[in-house]
């Protein structure tokens, strides 16, 4: 493995777009535009936001969840929940990062990080190292032009009854509403895109997003995917790259390094 990730050697862009097949409900923290208890995040013009951070969470957690099955460790962000050493665990960081600060070389802080980072957190990101996957803010492509109100109410867990006087209500997009996202990679492995390509078979199959999802809230699927990239060691892709933002599709990308990672790591899947 070429661990120089400070040089560009290969970038993967994956376009599409997010159709919601039910209401949804990413909150803004306060109260909504309609005088609801919580209210959904908006752009002044009273459009809905989806946030790429809110996207990009939720992909990592279909990723950390099917990365044993393609022979990969996940940290999950606690090494004594899941078994696996990793820095982004901040006890462990803590047990290891004098260490770190000892070396010099940034040759040799990169090899220690491969020894310390889990393959998950290489790929999304760990304290000690920047994320190599991006994910860009929904563009809203369609929805209904207006917001709904749901009513709820908090359940005593003892009693399985409402709790008196603890009723409220909350702001959702309707159904059918659709954003456009763009997600890139810069410098994956092979085993990176395999990872990419199992979590984005999930969203392809449907998931759910945001709040209120045991509602039956935040039903979506991923649609018209395109997958691209571009190989900086290849002058003619270079080129047309920089000069004219074009990049090389290839839609099965993600499939044949994912077909190729589950025959290599088949014990485990």
């Amino acid at each position: 493995m070429d661990n120089n990730n400070n040089i560009f050697r290969r970038k993967v862009r994956i376009t599409g777009k997010l159709v919601f097949e039910t209401a949804f409900h990413i909150g803004s923290g306060k109260e909504g535009e309609l005088a609801t208890d919580m209210g959904v995040l908006l752009e002044p013009d009273g459009r809905p936001i989806l946030p790429g951070s809110s996207l990009k969470g939720n992909f990592r957690s279909f990723a950390e969840r099917l990365s044993d099955y393609l022979g990969l460790k996940a940290c999950l962000l606690d090494s004594d929940l899941s078994g696996v050493k990793c820095v982004s665990d901040e006890t462990y960081r803590k047990e290891v990062y004098d260490a770190f600060k000892e070396i010099r070389q940034e040759k040799k802080k990169l090899e220690w990080l491969q020894d310390h980072v889990c393959d998950v957190c290489r790929l999304f990101g760990s304290p000690l190292q920047a994320s190599r996957i991006f994910f860009s803010d929904g563009g809203l492509l369609d929805w209904s032009r207006g917001l709904q109100v749901r009513d709820g109410v908090c359940i005593d867990r003892d009693s399985e009854t409402a709790r008196p006087g603890a009723k409220y209500d909350f702001e959702v997009v309707p159904r059918d509403a659709a954003f456009k996202i763009a997600i890139e990679i810069e410098n994956p492995e092979d085993h990176e895109l395999a990872l990419v390509g199992a979590a984005l078979a999930e969203w392809e199959n449907g998931f759910r997003l945001g709040g209120f999802t045991s509602r039956g809230l935040g039903k979506v699927h991923f649609a018209d995917k395109k997958v691209e990239e571009t190989d900086y060691t290849n002058p003619d892709q270079l080129k047309a790259y920089l000069l004219s933002h074009e990049m090389t599709q290839d839609n099965s990308l993600l499939d044949k390094h994912l077909e190729e990672q589950i025959l290599k790591g088949e014990n485990h899947a």
